[in-house]
């Protein structure tokens, strides 16, 4: 992801330091956690599909703990640390504006939890997906009901549609783009499909604008594909949620190779990136007749060394 001193998401591939941790659990029996992200000093923050309260795990921590207060017909889906502005900045949405634009990007006080931004996404529709920043402080997030990519210009004061690609066009399913995550060796973003599993590059010109999407094959094809994180210059971790898997893709010239790290987990959705490890967000949004299994938790899982 961006430069931890502007996002903080991506860390080095490392050891573990001598982590003992296997996860990290997460308080409520209706939390439903679906998007996580991890600061430079080690503290997680969870977002919650079902209520839209976010929790947090100080450095070191096993369980995390209340921090940003839930209320009902709220979500959050992906969030990402902004360590430069102290912002979680966090996709919402709030069907209590329902018919109306019910979709947004809130930015939180790090320390605090207090609501210090709110940008209503372009449109008269919209499902905030998935949010990343690049090596500039700009804010891309991806709009899953319009099939779009938005930005909020480092800076600026309102979300713009920076992208609205063929390629991002409905397939066979009803979520479409999810997982997005900046390139920084190619200054580019990329982003995924859950519908249809693509996996799209999005080139960031120089006058920052969009370029044309294009597609990475990856073998063999993705399954439902999630939140996605980058591990190193070659490699992204993706969640399937539907699959239940964990996986590697490594991408050598214009095509990806997917190995899977980790199967049979209850709808994985994204991962944190922290000390060597894919620190994954089991969200169980497919319990059986919706009754998860508790403790809700982050799943820690080691990634393979690549020398």
């Amino acid at each position: 992801m961006s430069d931890p001193e502007i996002s903080g998401d991506r860390e080095p591939l490392q050891s573990g330091c001598g982590d003992s941790r296997t996860g990290i659990t997460v308080p409520g029996e209706d939390f439903f956690p679906e998007g996580v992200a991890v600061a430079p000093d080690g503290s997680f923050y969870i977002g919650s599909f079902q209520t839209g309260a976010i929790a947090r795990a100080r450095p070191g921590a096993d369980a995390a703990e209340p921090f940003i207060a839930g209320r009902s017909n709220f979500y959050v889906a992906g969030v990402t640390v902004d360590t430069r502005r102290r912002t979680l900045w966090a996709c919402v949405s709030d069907d209590d504006l329902l018919p109306e634009q019910a979709a947004y990007l809130h930015g939180y006080d790090l320390r605090t939890g207090a609501l210090t931004a709110k940008y209503v996404l372009p449109g008269v529709d919209g499902f905030c997906n998935d949010v990343i920043l690049d090596d500039r402080g700009n804010v891309y997030a991806t709009d899953a009901a319009a099939n779009t990519v938005v930005r909020l210009r480092s800076g600026g004061t309102k979300l713009e549609t920076w992208s609205n690609d063929p390629l991002f066009q409905p397939g066979p399913g009803p979520i479409t783009l999810n997982g997005i995550v900046f390139d920084r060796r190619r200054h580019r973003l990329l982003v995924v499909k859950s519908d249809s599993g693509d996996l799209l590059s999005v080139p960031i010109r120089s006058d920052g604008s969009a370029g044309a999407a294009r597609i990475i094959p990856v073998d063999p094809p993705l399954q439902f594909p999630d939140g996605i994180e980058m591990a190193d210059d070659d490699t992204l971790i993706i969640g399937e949620h539907r699959a239940g898997n964990v996986v590697s893709v490594t991408i050598d010239g214009a095509r990806g190779r997917r190995e899977v790290l980790r199967s049979g987990l209850a709808q994985p959705t994204t991962s944190a990136l922290y000390r060597g490890s894919a620190w994954v967000v089991i969200s169980q949004l497919r319990a059986p007749d919706g009754h998860p299994t508790l403790p809700f938790r982050l799943e820690r899982i080691p990634l393979p060394s690549r020398r």
